[in-house]
């Protein structure tokens, strides 16, 4: 439903090359919406992997998501909310669900305790059991409705700027692991620190790896912007260089791979780039926004 990191492509306030192409209409380029994913196991229950700031509309884009007249005033397709995160990319998504529909939303314990903690998110429960709040847990599965199943994995400990650190001691940002009735795995990290021997070993069971894109290179938000941090500093493995996820998972060659999260300044959103070459060279896709995979 959305491919791009926070702020999408184009992002609002920017004039990187990426950007302008898009504004221009350059046939090299597509825009994209903020990273967001919709899974279903049977056709007719569906959960949102995180809740986009850009949510209205990639609801409203996907006909397979929308309310069924016949059902009655409010009612929709969508079973739950899994958040792989407390950052705001992640999770501003579920301001835009608090119309009176009841939203079953699977969180780390830390993670509810975060939203919980911020008045926003009260607005989730202006009518009694609005928010149905379900606990998951590092390393063990749970249901998703009929034919999947949702695996959490443990990735990164930093907490989101807006949070303070002493106030959620635990806190993980996840990956997941969704496996189907018949054993097809599908794994999808928006926030990869690192390839450890344990997580290389599950994504070799994987048919489908949808993997963090954000940057190409360590050092890409700081020349772009003076000051920022890099890419590991934020919780993100490069694409590029001797220890990026290119050369990490370069022998996962059975495996469909595709990044996503890509944030606006990564050259390989130009598909003219010798940076996207490589990329597909390497065996890897480019998630756009409105990608179906099928397992």
């Amino acid at each position: 439903m959305g491919a791009a990191a926070g702020g999408g492509l184009p992002q609002w306030n920017c004039t990187c090359s990426n950007c302008l192409s898009v504004r221009k209409g350059q046939p090299n380029i597509e825009a994209r919406t903020q990273s967001q994913l919709a899974l279903t196991g049977d056709g007719i229950d569906w959960f949102l992997v995180n809740a986009s700031p850009d949510l209205r509309q990639q609801l409203n884009y996907t006909p397979e998501l929308s309310p069924n007249p016949g059902l009655g005033i409010r009612n929709t397709p969508v079973a739950g909310v899994i958040l792989t995160s407390a950052d705001l990319d992640h999770v501003l998504g579920l301001l835009l669900m608090r119309e009176f529909t009841p939203v079953k939303i699977y969180a780390t314990n830390a993670v509810r305790g975060i939203l919980q903690a911020n008045s926003f998110f009260r607005m989730l429960d202006r009518l009694p059991d609005q928010s149905r709040w379900t606990l998951i847990e590092d390393t063990v599965r749970f249901p998703l409705g009929k034919d999947l199943s949702c695996t959490p994995i443990a990735l990164a400990s930093e907490l989101p700027a807006y949070v303070r650190g002493e106030d959620h001691a635990g806190y993980s940002a996840i990956g997941l692991l969704f496996e189907t009735g018949q054993g097809k795995r599908i794994a999808y990290l928006p926030a990869l620190p690192s390839v450890s021997p344990v997580l290389m070993n599950l994504l070799s069971t994987c048919s489908v790896l949808l993997v963090d894109g954000t940057f190409w290179s360590e050092d890409e938000l700081q020349r772009t912007q003076p000051g920022t941090g890099t890419a590991s500093s934020m919780g993100h493995l490069p694409m590029n260089g001797p220890s990026g996820s290119l050369a990490a998972l370069r022998d996962l060659t059975e495996i469909r791979k595709i990044y996503t999260h890509i944030n606006n300044t990564n050259p390989i959103l130009d598909m003219k780039s010798p940076e996207y070459r490589a990329v597909c060279e390497a065996g890897w896709e480019v998630a756009w926004d409105g990608l179906e995979i099928t397992i």
